[in-house]
């Protein structure tokens, strides 16, 4: 009599037997059915995958065109910042050079206008760069005035050097420059002296007892042959009391022009004089 492990074996290969047959039957009537139907699961799987696949791609794609987008922005919104400054700039100049119009000294004297390009780090180097030179017609001891910054036509100083494109300036604050100027109260004359770039004024060579006061306006007398009359320069700020060398006031002036701030200014220029001319 067969054991039971015998019959087991033989019922497992009648029931493999009939699959066998069945799936021979759907194959040749349906071969793509019983195809999809065996392999429908891993199908399904990858299409699942490719699916995801896809729309992490996508997703990167957009951020990359999303982030270059907003780098394109960013410049061109740099871009933009920077043409506003410029256009700022020449707006307040053309609103400097209108009120320059009204004033007599511009109209009496022609001017070259230039931009300031270098501004002194140390109270004691001084020295004013500007982008006009010698091809444009300045030539040393032509006078300086401001034009954007503050009040137009205020002494800055006066041309000391130039070459063919480029020209220095030395301001009134520097320790070696001197103008000569008078009170338009008073009439009274003095020498104002630079102290450096943070120093207020010094008003030399005034005798005590002469007629000058907190607040008077100074301008160029004129009398120096190197600037015109009554270019505005700066007010006394202060009278002290005690004298220089026994007999002089000490009067400190502050200018009317701030120095740090100048951006633009004008160079006004003066005839030729006769040696200048001569071969």
């Amino acid at each position: 009599m067969p054991s039971v492990k015998v019959l087991k074996v033989l019922a497992g290969a009648v029931v493999g037997g009939i699959l066998l047959f069945v799936l021979a039957w759907i194959w040749e009537i349906h071969p793509s059915r019983l195809g999809s139907s065996l392999f429908s699961p891993l199908l399904k799987g990858i299409s699942v995958a490719g699916g995801g696949l896809r729309k992490e791609f996508e997703r990167y794609i957009w951020l990359t065109r999303v982030r270059q987008e907003n780098e394109r922005l960013l410049r061109e919104n740099e871009a933009l910042k920077s043409r506003l400054v410029e256009l700022q700039d020449q707006l307040d100049l053309c609103k400097a050079l209108k009120e320059e119009e009204k004033e007599a000294l511009f109209r009496r004297y022609p001017r070259v206008l230039a931009r300031v390009i270098y501004h002194p780090l140390s109270p004691f180097e001084g020295l004013l760069i500007i982008d006009k030179g010698g091809k444009d017609g300045l030539r040393p001891e032509m006078p300086v005035v401001s034009v954007a910054e503050g009040e137009p036509g205020v002494l800055v100083g006066q041309v000391v050097e130039t070459t063919r494109h480029y020209a220095r300036v030395l301001p009134l604050t520097h320790p070696q420059s001197a103008v000569d100027v008078y009170s338009l109260r008073s009439k009274e004359r003095g020498l104002l002296k630079g102290r450096g770039m943070d120093q207020p004024l010094l008003l030399d060579y005034v005798p005590y007892g002469t007629d000058f006061r907190v607040g008077d306006l100074l301008v160029t007398s004129g009398l120096d042959a190197l600037f015109p009359r009554n270019i505005r320069v700066g007010r006394i700020v202060r009278i002290l009391p005690q004298r220089r060398q026994g007999f002089f006031q000490t009067i400190e002036v502050e200018p009317l022009v701030d120095l740090r701030r100048l951006s633009w200014v004008a160079v006004l220029i003066k005839p030729l004089r006769k040696k200048e001319l001569s071969p």
